[in-house]
């Protein structure tokens, strides 16, 4: 595979000269910060009063000395009330820094201290705003995203031949793209999915071919932290079928992958696996981890565990039918060999059900798998979550979505527990247009504490496409949370990556 990388120009600004301001910054001051105030009194002991430097300059901003002090800085708000220029280098700040305004002062805000950091009259905002514009609408098997040095991967595919990398930095603000080509040329891109081993990023495809007969092919390449390819595509599987659903999941260490997939779009009756190293030279050879002879098995999903194995999840479901779908859990070893018995639970058909582990107890330790899932019809839709999947835990409510709305969410485990985002969507009329357009809704979240707000900024709901919605949620700097999702217009037809930063109560 081959890249195209377009110029990151300035990527990530140096935090060097922040942190030095910080570390030697004084708060708000009535007196110059530099000079002592007794005029009379050498500053450097042994310094002859003839001598230049020290001894020559430190009086000259001294209150004694009838020099004023400094000027009232520029910004007036938040923790800059008050603060008057520092003495830097001999004179006062022409314009003031975080010397001046103290340590709480942040140029662009990005702590969730009850503060208003940078000075603009706003405690904790809410930023939202459009990252970058996208040439599809890629659901939500085509569209992820992956925390790397400074910032952010995320990855879409534009549905037919080319799979795109954005760069965004620690705000959410893109910072450059990259298309990456694939050879030969495909007819659809089925998957995308982005992960980090113990040699750094690396991007999971599927990708069906025509030439020189249709074909299935699931890849593995490694990549920088900038999202450019390091070296080829490993090919993991491939077979002759017109399309594939697969998963990967790195070890906690990084050190080994498990690659489960599904043959043909629907109807699967089989779960394959494998586990290979970062580079993708295979540990443990294809084998398949389960079979159904009456059920369709769909949204296969693999989870690392702690004990340096692996929980394997598929949907099971009636052919044709809008039944409650089992899910089949599994857990396995590191070389996928079964281990204990499976379990089966049931839920609503449409529950999107996905896997992930809680918060760990202990420093170092690994949180226990968890089971996600919403109630995705009836007036009171809800969110729920099993715990103890393995003894018995039974379903427990998080908390309830708009009533009479779809939601499609996401979900990341931070340092202080579960954190949630989603989509409360409703269908709207779209008069001579797509239909797949006559969507809006409103960007909803739940703090570990239970609290839920509306993040939607303004009154007016979300445009959204009905067949590609999704939240990508993730855990940023000074317990601010950003979450990605798309916006889509019929006329004119655009659709763009949006994010948002808040602070969760």
């Amino acid at each position: 595979m081959q890249s195209r990388m377009t110029s990151w120009g300035g990527l990530w600004g140096s935090l060097s000269l922040m942190v030095a301001l910080l570390v030697s910054g004084c708060g708000s001051s009535t007196s110059p910060s530099g000079p002592v105030v007794d005029a009379g009194t050498q500053v450097d002991a042994g310094t002859d009063a003839g001598t230049t430097g020290d001894a020559g300059v430190a009086d000259a901003g001294t209150v004694d000395s009838g020099v004023p002090e400094g000027a009232p800085c520029e910004k007036t708000q938040g923790v800059c009330a008050g603060a008057k220029r520092a003495w830097v280098d001999g004179a006062y700040e022409p314009v003031c820094t975080a010397r001046s305004y103290g340590a709480d002062y942040e140029a662009s805000e990005m702590r969730c201290d009850g503060l208003d950091n940078d000075c603009d009259g706003v405690t904790d905002p809410t930023t939202w705003a459009d990252a970058a514009p996208l040439q599809w609408a890629p659901d939500d098997r085509w569209a992820d995203s992956l925390p790397v040095e400074g910032g952010f991967l995320f990855v879409s595919s534009n549905g037919l031949s080319a799979i795109e990398m954005l760069r965004l930095d620690a705000s959410l603000t893109l910072k450059g793209s990259a298309t990456l080509p694939l050879s030969p040329a495909p007819i659809r891109v089925s998957r995308t999915q982005l992960l980090r081993t113990a040699r750094g990023p690396a991007l999971f495809s599927i990708v069906v071919y025509s030439e020189p007969s249709y074909f299935t092919r699931g890849s593995l390449v490694q990549l920088d932290e900038l999202g450019a390819p390091v070296g080829e595509s490993v090919v993991l599987f491939e077979g002759p079928y017109t399309w594939a659903n697969g998963h990967v999941a790195p070890s906690l260490d990084g050190e080994r992958l498990a690659v489960i997939w599904t043959w043909e779009l629907a109807g699967a009756r089989e779960v394959q696996g494998m586990t290979v190293d970062p580079a993708g030279q295979v540990l443990a050879a294809p084998r398949v981890l389960h079979r159904s002879d009456s059920l369709d098995l769909s949204a296969a999903e693999v989870l690392a565990l702690g004990d340096g194995g692996f929980l394997v999840k598929a949907n099971e479901n009636k052919a044709g039918s809008f039944d409650d779908t089992r899910v089949w859990l599994q857990r396995y070893d590191r070389e996928l060999l079964s281990v204990g018995d499976e379990r089966i639970l049931t839920v609503k058909y449409a529950a999107a059900p996905r896997l992930m582990l809680t918060a760990p107890l202990e420093e170092g330790g690994a949180g226990e798998p968890t089971l996600l899932y919403r109630e995705p019809n009836g007036l009171t839709p809800q969110f729920f979550q099993v715990r103890s999947l393995f003894n018995q835990g039974m379903a427990e409510s998080l908390t309830a979505t708009k009533q009479s709305q779809t939601a499609l969410f996401g979900a990341t485990m931070t340092s202080r527990g579960l954190q949630l985002a989603w989509l409360s969507m409703l269908f709207v009329p779209n008069p001579g247009g797509d239909a797949a357009f006559g969507v809006e809704g409103r960007l909803w979240g739940r703090s570990p504490t239970g609290v839920v707000k509306d993040w939607t900024p303004g009154t007016a709901s979300i445009p959204m496409n009905g067949t590609a919605s999704w939240v990508r949620l993730h855990e940023l700097a000074g317990h601010q949370l950003g979450a990605l999702t798309m916006t889509a217009t019929d006329t004119p037809r655009t659709y763009t990556l949006r994010s948002l930063r808040y602070c969760a109560p």
